[in-house]
C-alpha cells in the first residue's frame, strides 16, 4: 500500500514547524487563486425582483472557488470545504447588518485561508427572502421555514455540481467530491444543521410548528388549519426533486423563463448526482428541530456564544431583529443542545474516540454546563445586561467601516484583528477535528511516521548541486521542494533511487525536500548557501 507523508517544515528562527497538508498552510497567501460568481445553477425565487432577471424569478445560484494555484499545486483529489455566509435569509442591509454575502471578510478570511492548506474552498450563495416583520405568525414562521428549505436544496445543487464536475467535465477545479464539508456562518450554520439531519418529509411537516395556525396561505388563497408549510408538489423535496417548474424559454441573460400558470416553482438542478457530505461545523446557527438529530447522522461540530440572543445556545425561541424591533420566529434546538445529542447518539464518535492533546479541545469542555466535546462556547457577555441583544456573538466577523450598513451592527468592535485572531481559534477548533475525519476517509492529512532511509548530499551545498539517495534502490515516486513559505520550487516524478537537484538558480537559504516512494516517504531541511 503506499504510503505518504504529507507534512512539510517551516522553520521559524532556530525552531522547526512541520506543517502538514489539510491541517497547516502549505502554499502562501498569492499562492491562492479564485473564480468568482461560478452558476451552480438557478431557482425560483418569489422574493426577487423577476425585472432584474430579464422577466423570470428562477435566481441564478454562484460560487466563488478558492484554491492553490495550478502553477503550484497539481494534486486531483482535493477535499472540498463550502462555506455559508451569514445574513438570516435576508439580503444584506435589510436584515440590519452589514454582513449576508459570499464576500463576506470572514467567510474570505476563512475561504482563503483552507485553500492554503491545500482544500479547494468555496463560498456559495443561496436564495435569500422571507417575510420576517409580518404580523401574521404563520407567514413569518412559514417563510422563514421555506427559506431555509430553499437554502438546503440550493446546498445540495452545489454538491451536486462540485461531482458533475469531477466526473463530467474533467474536474477543472481538481477535487473528491465525496471528500466534503460544510461550514456555516450564523444563518449557513442552520444550513449546515439541517443538511446533515433532515432525510425525511415528515420531519418538516408533522411537528406543529411547522403547520398552518390559520387559513390565509403564505403565497396567497386558502389553506386548511394543520397544512404543512411545506407542499413538495409546488417547492419540490429537501433533496431538490419534485414540484417541477415549468420552463417555457430562455432570456437575453441566458436565464430559464417559466409559466407561471403552472403550480411547480423548483427546477432541479444536476440530477443523479451525489450530495453527501463528510462533515458540518456550525458558526451560531442552530438546529431547527431537535428531532431531526438521528443516530447515524454525519459528525458534526458547533461554535457558539452562550449570550445569543437571537439564536439560542441550547433550546428557545430565535429572534430576528428588523430595524428596532425584535420578532420571534420559531423554537429551535441550539449547538449545545444538537452537539450533546450527536455525542450521545454516537455520530461524533470518531471525534471523542481520538486522545486530541491541543489546549483548544481541552479547553472547551470547561466552558458548557456537561464538559461536552465538539462544542467551543464563545463567551463574551453583554457590555448592558439591560440590553441583553446588543452583544458580540460572532466575533470572527468584520466588515468595510464605510459600508452604508455598519451603523446597524452597534454589538460589533469591527476590528480586524480581532476577528482574525478569532477565526484563528475557529480554525484551530476545527481544522485537526476535519483532519480526522478524512483521514477516517482514507484521506491522507496530517503527520504520518514513516521509516525511509535517504541520503541528501552535500547538504548544506555551496556547489550548485545536491543529490537525493535513497537506500535498497526503492524508487522515488515523487520529489518535492519547497521554500519556507510553503511554495513548491521543485517537483519530479517519477525518479529512480537516486537523482541529482540543479541549485544554480536558487536564492541562498533555507528549503523543505520531500521525498516520496511505495515503501514510505522522509523529509529532510536542505540548505543553499
Amino acid at each position: 500500500m503506499k504510503k505518504t507523508l504529507l507534512f512539510i517544515c517551516a522553520l521559524l528562527m532556530s525552531s522547526s514547524v512541520f506543517a502538514q497538508r489539510y491541517t497547516t498552510p502549505i502554499f502562501s497567501e498569492a499562492d491562492v487563486v479564485t473564480s468568482t460568481n461560478v452558476a451552480y445553477g438557478v431557482n425560483f425565487n418569489p422574493y426577487i425582483d423577476s425585472a432584474l432577471l430579464g422577466g423570470t424569478n428562477l435566481q441564478p445560484l454562484q460560487a466563488d472557488f478558492y484554491m492553490p494555484s495550478p502553477a503550484v499545486d497539481t494534486a486531483t483529489d482535493r477535499p472540498v470545504v463550502i462555506v455559508w455566509h451569514t445574513g438570516s435569509f435576508i439580503p444584506k442591509g435589510l436584515n440590519g447588518s452589514p454582513l449576508g454575502t459570499k464576500e463576506d471578510s470572514a467567510v474570505v478570511e476563512m475561504c482563503t485561508r483552507f485553500a492554503r492548506m491545500g482544500y479547494v474552498a468555496v463560498a456559495a450563495s443561496y436564495r435569500l427572502g422571507w417575510l420576517a416583520n409580518s404580523t401574521n405568525l404563520d407567514l413569518r414562521r412559514g417563510t422563514n421555514l421555506l427559506a431555509v428549505y430553499y437554502s438546503i436544496q440550493d446546498a445540495k445543487s452545489l454538491v451536486r455540481y462540485l461531482n458533475l464536475t469531477q466526473v463530467g467535465a474533467g474536474n477543472p477545479y481538481g477535487i473528491n467530491a465525496s471528500n466534503t464539508i460544510m461550514v456555516g456562518q450564523g444563518s449557513g450554520g442552520y444550513i449546515t444543521f439541517a443538511y446533515a439531519t433532515i432525510d425525511k418529509h415528515s420531519e418538516v411537516t408533522v411537528p406543529s410548528k411547522f403547520q398552518y395556525q390559520d387559513t390565509i396561505g403564505m403565497f396567497g388563497g386558502t389553506v386548511t388549519v394543520g397544512d404543512p408549510y411545506v407542499d413538495t408538489s409546488v417547492v419540490g423535496d429537501i433533496d431538490g426533486y419534485g414540484g417541477q417548474v415549468t420552463v417555457t424559454g430562455q432570456n437575453t441573460l441566458g436565464l430559464p423563463t417559466m409559466d407561471y400558470s403552472s403550480p411547480g416553482r423548483n427546477y432541479v438542478n444536476h440530477a443523479g448526482m451525489p450530495d453527501d457530505v463528510l462533515m458540518v461545523i456550525n458558526m451560531g446557527g442552530a438546529l431547527g428541530d431537535g428531532a431531526w438529530l438521528e443516530q447515524g447522522d454525519v459528525p458534526m461540530l458547533s461554535i457558539h456564544s452562550k449570550f445569543d440572543f437571537f439564536a439560542p445556545y441550547d433550546t428557545g425561541m430565535v429572534y430576528v431583529p428588523i430595524g428596532q424591533q425584535f420578532f420571534p420566529v420559531v423554537s429551535v434546538t441550539g449547538s449545545y443542545g444538537a452537539i450533546k445529542a450527536a455525542n450521545g447518539f454516537g455520530n461524533n464518535d470518531v471525534f471523542l474516540n481520538e486522545n486530541y492533546t491541543d489546549q483548544i479541545w481541552v479547553d472547551e469542555q470547561s466552558t458548557n454546563p456537561t464538559g461536552e466535546e465538539c462544542i467551543y462556547t464563545v463567551e463574551i457577555p453583554p457590555t448592558n445586561a439591560l440590553q441583553p441583544w446588543v452583544v458580540n456573538t460572532a466575533p470572527w466577523n468584520w466588515y468595510d467601516p464605510n459600508d452604508p450598513y455598519a451603523s446597524q451592527n452597534p454589538a460589533n468592535p469591527n476590528n480586524a484583528a480581532t476577528s482574525q485572531a478569532w477565526i484563528d481559534t475557529v480554525m484551530a477548533f476545527i481544522v485537526p477535528r476535519m483532519a480526522t475525519v478524512l483521514q477516517a476517509e482514507g484521506v491522507p492529512a496530517g503527520i504520518q511516521e514513516f521509516d525511509l532511509e535517504m541520503k541528501v548530499y552535500p547538504n548544506p551545498s555551496s556547489t550548485g548541486l545536491m543529490n537525493v539517495v535513497t537506500a535498497n534502490n526503492v524508487a522515488i515516486e515523487t520529489l518535492t521542494v519547497f521554500d519556507i513559505t510553503g511554495r513548491v520550487v521543485v517537483q519530479k516524478q517519477g525518479l529512480g533511487n537516486a537523482t541529482e537537484l540543479d541549485l544554480t538558480a536558487w536564492n541562498s537559504g533555507v528549503y523543505i525536500l520531500k521525498v516520496e516512494t511505495e515503501q514510505g516517504a522522509a523529509v529532510r531541511r536542505i540548505t543553499v548557501k
